[in-house]
C-alpha cells in the first residue's frame, strides 16, 4: 500500500487578522516539494517586502524546514510548524507574514499569534485526502455496458468512455478494491471484459 496522507487544496488559503496593532497575514498551499515550498516563501517575501517579518514552516514527506525571520527564536516558526503537525497535514507551506504595529507581544503573545494565524488559513482551506488508487481500463462488448456500469459505479468513478470495435471505459478506484472490481468486471460481462491496471497513484478520490 501506499503511504496515505491529508493534505490541503492547491487553492491558495489567505487569512488576516490584527493582534494589538500588528498585521497578520496568514498564506497557506499545497505543494509537491521541498524546492516548491521554498518558491513560495521567496514568492511572499518578494510580495511582502515592506513586511517586519515573513515567517513559514513546510512539512513535505520526510522535509520539514520552518524560520522566526527575525523574531525572538522559537516563537514564529515553529508554531507555525506545530500548526501544521497538529491537523495532521503533509505536503504544506505556510507563510505568516508580520506588519509590526508598534506594540510588543511578548514571547507567549507571539507564539499564539503565529499559531494562531496559520490555523486560521489552514481551516480555511479545503482539506483532501490522499488515497492510494488504481486507475484501470475495462473493455467490453456493447451488450455489456448498461449492465456493467450499473454495477461498478458505486465502487469506482468512471473517467473517459471510449466507442470503437468495443467499448473502453477508463477507472479510478481506491486500490483496496482491485479485487471487487474484477470481480464486478467478470461477473457482468460473463467473464468476457478485459480489465488492464494503466496506472497506481495517491489522489483524492470522489465518486
Amino acid at each position: 500500500m501506499m503511504k496515505e496522507y491529508d493534505t490541503i487544496d492547491v487553492s491558495e488559503s489567505v487569512t488576516e487578522t490584527v493582534i494589538d496593532k500588528s498585521r497578520f497575514i496568514s498564506s497557506a498551499i499545497h505543494v509537491d516539494t521541498a524546492e516548491e515550498a521554498a518558491q513560495y516563501v521567496e514568492a511572499k517575501r518578494k510580495r511582502y517586502y515592506d513586511a517586519t517579518h515573513n515567517c513559514y514552516a513546510y512539512i513535505v514527506g520526510d522535509k520539514a524546514k520552518f524560520s522566526d525571520d527575525g523574531e525572538p527564536q522559537g516563537t514564529a516558526g515553529m508554531p507555525i510548524y506545530e500548526c501544521i503537525k497538529q491537523k495532521n497535514l503533509d505536503f504544506v507551506c505556510v507563510v505568516v507574514t508580520r506588519y509590526f504595529g508598534g506594540v510588543k507581544l511578548g514571547a507567549g503573545g507571539l507564539v499564539r499569534a503565529y499559531s494562531g494565524s496559520a490555523a486560521a488559513s489552514l481551516n480555511q482551506a479545503k482539506r483532501l485526502h490522499m488515497t492510494d488508487c488504481t486507475r484501470v481500463e475495462v473493455s467490453v462488448d456493447y451488450s455489456f455496458l448498461k449492465p456493467l456500469r450499473n454495477a461498478i459505479g458505486n465502487q469506482a468513478r468512471e473517467e473517459a468512455v471510449y466507442y470503437e470495435d468495443k467499448v473502453r471505459l477508463l477507472y479510478l478506484f481506491p486500490t483496496v478494491l482491485s479485487s471487487t472490481i474484477c470481480d464486478i468486471v467478470s461477473q457482468n460481462t460473463l467473464g468476457k471484459g478485459t480489465v488492464e491496471v494503466k496506472e497506481r497513484l495517491l489522489t483524492h478520490f470522489e465518486k
